[in-house]
């Protein structure tokens, strides 16, 4: 009867509470002791089995795992059979493209050979056969004119027109056989001169005949659904028809002149014109054989325009304008517009301008003062435009940012040189530069107070010039004899191109820093930061002298500005000079530049100027534009310069 020990109890205690095993509450529930377990593990078909015992219990987990098992494997089979149905499709698409590819590609070789065989008769062995051995759809090319065999490019068409007329009507076999080009006079058999016979031809005629015409190009059909390039020679989205060559070939005539005619005159190549001119000489040769004034000497007197340098005097004080749409109407700017500029060379009363900005894109845009067609664009990635400048009258445009790179676009031939850097100059920014009017340099305004020169020819490193503080603003003169350029110490340097020196120092009277520069054939504006705009004599100085004037009084000093006169501007004749600052709304001014005296009439309070990034002046000072924040270009007429 002695009681039991802690120990004791702590085992009976453990005992009752520990769980139980699974098969012991099941051998507890059923009666089942060791002996029937033992009899249950020999017992049942799967004597075998490594089981050690058999419950409803174990054998609903075993159930469980192997249904999980054959679903991950179904799953696993369902997933790889989608995996081999997807590469499967994507290989039948990857064969159509390659089939549909090379499809297309004979089909272009197969054009171009029935085009040049039905041209140059035969030649499909040396042109139609692929060339260079490249695939030329691979690359994309906006002018459709470099993929045209050069035998659909005849001089006049309009005199096979009438041969072709000559020989319905009259049915002469003498027009079949083919008129020499060239033919000697002492071959002819009649005693008429070579004038007279021709004189009489195109006096049959009534046109110019071209040298050669091969009538196989009537027949020539042409689809301008067949390729992409094909496509932008329709007038209209609807048009599917296909075109004969000889519409063919107008097509691209109006499309050349449209986007590489806007940049370079070709009226020098009108045979009709050039045709016209000689009969009209003929004529007045034999009306008049005793008059020296023949119609060259007619031509040139008949306006004094290009012969006179100054124009009529522009009244001061009011300045009479016209607003006409904005120039960028059809394609405005996604951004600022940093630059604006007319080409030199181009028509007066049609003039070609180019806007450029922020939003790396380039637009051509014809300016007639009613709906201001565009021309083309161009779209720079990852380059904005800071400056942008036509190269003299030629067709190409210099464009710059803030990379250390820029580019050359050949608006006639649709090329692009990327120019990667200048050598032996480390500046990482060349968003401020200007061109020479005669296009053969580019000065960009570098590190420490460097002016680079390149050729733009070569894109090569000619010079660089050197000032004490640092460069900000950078010009040319009119003759493009000479540089002049101004930055954060305010004063003026003017270097001579051919000699590389300075020929002309001195301060400006503001002191401030210079923030723009122009020049004209007798002044240079400077403009500071303060918003003072001084008008100096731009006096010849010559490059022996050597001795400066550290001080030079202006003309002018115009304060019309309250903030930083960041453009200045003359226009062709110096009678003008625009004024503008990006920093204050509506902030321009035009200056009188006779009298020195600022326009008062223009611009209102209600001008919608904003902020004025850029601006110019067309060649004739026809027009004037305005580049603004807002992505506009603002055109205005000026009627004083109209009749001249």
């Amino acid at each position: 009867n002695r009681p039991p020990s802690p120990r004791g109890l702590r085992k009976v205690y453990n005992r009752r509470l520990s769980p139980q095993p699974a098969y012991r509450l099941l051998s507890q529930s059923t009666g089942m002791g060791p002996k029937s377990k033992k009899k249950s593990r020999g017992s049942g078909s799967g004597g075998g089995d490594d089981v050690p015992f058999s419950s409803p219990l174990t054998a609903a987990h075993m159930d469980q795992d192997t249904t999980d098992k054959k679903r991950s494997i179904k799953k696993q089979n369902a997933e790889t059979s989608d995996g081999n149905a997807r590469d499967d499709k994507e290989r039948a698409a990857l064969k159509r493209r390659n089939d549909a590819k090379r499809a297309r590609v004979e089909r272009d070789r197969a054009e171009e050979a029935m085009l040049t065989e039905s041209i140059f008769g035969g030649g499909a062995e040396f042109v139609g056969a692929g060339g260079d051995g490249l695939d030329n759809d691979l690359f994309e090319d906006n002018d459709p004119v470099a993929d045209v065999p050069a035998g659909l490019f005849e001089i006049d068409r309009t005199g096979a027109e009438s041969a072709s007329d000559d020989e319905r009507h009259h049915g002469d076999e003498k027009n079949h056989q083919e008129r020499p080009v060239w033919q000697d006079s002492n071959e002819e058999e009649n005693d008429n001169s070579p004038g007279e016979s021709d004189a009489d031809d195109d006096s049959d005629d009534g046109e110019a005949k071209a040298a050669w015409v091969d009538e196989d190009d009537e027949d020539v059909a042409v689809s301008l659904m067949s390729s992409d390039r094909l496509r932008k020679l329709r007038r209209t989205l609807d048009e599917t028809e296909e075109l004969t060559g000889k519409d063919y070939q107008q097509r691209l005539r109006d499309r050349y002149q449209k986007t590489a005619g806007a940049a370079v005159r070709t009226d020098w190549a009108d045979v009709g014109a050039l045709a016209e001119d000689e009969g009209e000489e003929r004529a007045s040769d034999q009306s008049d054989s005793d008059d020296d004034e023949g119609p060259s000497a007619a031509n040139i007197l008949a306006s004094t325009t290009s012969l006179l340098s100054t124009s009529s005097k522009l009244p001061p004080n009011i300045l009479k304008t016209i607003r006409c749409p904005d120039a960028n109407l059809s394609d405005p700017n996604k951004s600022v517009v940093s630059s604006v500029q007319f080409h030199p060379g181009a028509d007066p009363d049609a003039p070609l301008l180019l806007t450029a900005g922020l939003d790396k894109t380039l637009r051509f845009f014809r300016i007639d003062g009613d709906t201001n067609e565009k021309v083309h664009g161009i779209h720079f990635p990852n380059f904005p435009i800071y400056s942008a400048s036509f190269l003299g009258d030629s067709g190409s445009v210099v464009i710059s940012s803030r990379r250390p790179h820029f580019y050359v676009y050949d608006a006639v031939a649709g090329k692009i040189d990327r120019v990667p850097c200048i050598p032996g100059r480390e500046e990482r920014s060349l968003e401020t530069m200007a061109t020479s009017p005669d296009g053969r340099l580019i000065a960009f305004v570098g590190n420490d107070g460097w002016i680079i020169l390149v050729e733009a020819k070569s894109k090569l490193w000619v010079a660089d010039l050197k000032m004490n503080g640092s460069a900000r603003a950078v010009t040319f003169s009119p003759d493009s004899e000479c540089v002049i350029a101004s930055g954060g110490d305010g004063e003026v340097y003017k270097w001579d191109i051919r000699s590389k020196r300075c020929v002309d120092r001195f301060q400006n009277e503001d002191g401030t820093v210079t923030s723009s520069l122009s020049a004209s054939s007798r002044f240079l504006a400077v403009g500071a930061e303060s918003g003072v705009v001084n008008m100096y004599n731009d006096r010849a100085t010559s490059v022996s002298s050597g001795s400066f004037s550290s001080k030079r009084q202006p003309i002018k000093s115009i304060m019309n500005l309250q903030t930083s006169a960041d453009y200045c501007k003359f226009n062709h004749d110096g009678q003008i000079l625009a004024m503008s600052s990006r920093r204050e709304k509506n902030s321009m001014k035009l200056l009188h530049v006779p009298t020195s005296t600022v326009f008062s009439n223009w611009p209102t309070s209600k001008t919608p100027l904003n902020y004025v990034w850029s601006m110019d002046f067309s060649p004739g000072s026809k027009y004037m534009t305005i580049g603004n924040d807002q992505g506009k270009c603002l055109l205005y007429r000026l009627p004083h310069y109209e009749n001249e």
